[in-house]
């Protein structure tokens, strides 16, 4: 098992790859945990990154080009002081929170295959502060393009 030659962006490079190579294996799709892989990811991709760049990432609006995010899966999105805002660094931080506090749930299509999940996070665990339902798709590709963003900025602080 190799080392962190620098630990921070070596951790999220290498939870990208894990996600890859896993759609790369081939496996009995009821063996297949796809999703279970992907939240599982959330702490190298999303949870670990952004304790640390919380206040690096940008206030910019949520854009389904940019992010593979569309408003219309956002039910609910307020910033610290309660005021809705849906930009970048109000949704990762409730979909953080939302993950860390196992505040999540996944809804089947027909054929039993998570098709998306619902992030739920609240103030003093009883104020809805955030409600989103999101495709696994488009969960994957925030994931990717947000763990880019991470993994440039740690390349200029190097």
């Amino acid at each position: 098992m190799s080392y962190y030659k620098h630990q921070e962006y070596d951790f999220v490079q290498r939870t990208k790859k894990i996600i890859n190579q896993y759609d790369s294996i081939i496996i009995n799709e009821k063996e297949k945990f796809e999703v279970t892989l992907l939240i599982n990811c959330f702490v190298g991709l999303l949870m670990t990154p952004q304790q640390y760049w919380i206040d690096q990432i940008p206030q910019t609006l949520i854009r389904n080009k940019e992010w593979g995010l569309k408003k219309e899966y956002f039910r609910v999105c307020k910033d610290t002081s309660g005021n809705e805002l849906l930009d970048l660094r109000q949704v990762t931080r409730h979909l953080r929170n939302s993950v860390a506090h196992y505040s999540f749930k996944t809804f089947n299509n027909q054929n039993h295959v998570i098709k998306s999940i619902k992030f739920t996070d609240k103030k003093n665990r009883t104020e809805i502060t955030f409600e989103a339902e999101i495709p696994i798709s488009n969960l994957k590709d925030f994931l990717n393009h947000l763990s880019d963003w991470f993994l440039n900025e740690m390349k200029k602080n190097q």
